[in-house]
């Protein structure tokens, strides 16, 4: 009977050990992560400076528009959450500028005018370039597949009127004109 006993005790006190303490499966805890940067910017195929050519004015009449017949476009690409910011400038104020001078007089500058199509904001309606133009641009599934709009040059002539003995002539001296216009994209 003490046999029994003991072998009763000894059952009794296996079964009172604690679940923990008998062998179990263990959890595994696996912490994914990954970053994706910033990619915001303006993109143009065959690189990112364009050469526009408004040809030679001097036979061109002031009220007479040259419009060069292929400017392309730019495509706009942000991954940014909160969106972007656009600003559209000219070097020397919306002015070609005679060897591209800073603050040339009226003799060494010409207007030229800018336009921007396209969706999602980025229209901007013919102007002279006089300031920034900047616009805030919200983000959207469509920057992130990148957004495209056509830009659009223009410049009136500067042939003068005609004077004393049919002698042609122009608005403003011989020379190279030109400008810088940037477009600076910044992610929000």
């Amino acid at each position: 009977m003490k046999k029994s006993l003991m072998v009763a005790a000894a059952a009794a006190a296996l079964s009172a050990v604690p679940a923990s303490a008998q062998t179990a499966g263990t959890n595994l805890t696996i912490n994914l992560n990954a970053q994706v940067g910033s990619v915001c910017g303006a993109y143009r195929a065959g690189g990112q400076v364009v050469a526009i050519n408004f040809g030679e004015l001097a036979s061109v009449a002031t009220t007479a528009t040259v419009t060069p017949a292929s400017q392309g476009s730019v495509t706009y690409r942000c991954n940014s959450p909160v969106g972007f910011t656009r600003t559209i400038s000219s070097a020397n104020g919306g002015f070609l500028s005679r060897n591209n001078a800073p603050n040339p007089t009226a003799e060494n500058r010409i207007p030229f005018f800018f336009a921007h199509g396209g969706g999602s904001g980025l229209g901007i309606p013919s102007q002279q370039l006089t300031a920034a133009v900047i616009s805030n641009l919200n983000a959207s599934s469509a920057f992130l597949a990148g957004q495209t709009g056509g830009l659009t040059f223009s410049i009136n002539g500067v042939q003068a009127a005609v004077s004393g003995n049919d002698a042609p002539g122009t608005t403003v001296f011989a020379g190279t004109y030109q400008d810088t216009v940037t477009i600076a994209i910044t992610a929000n």
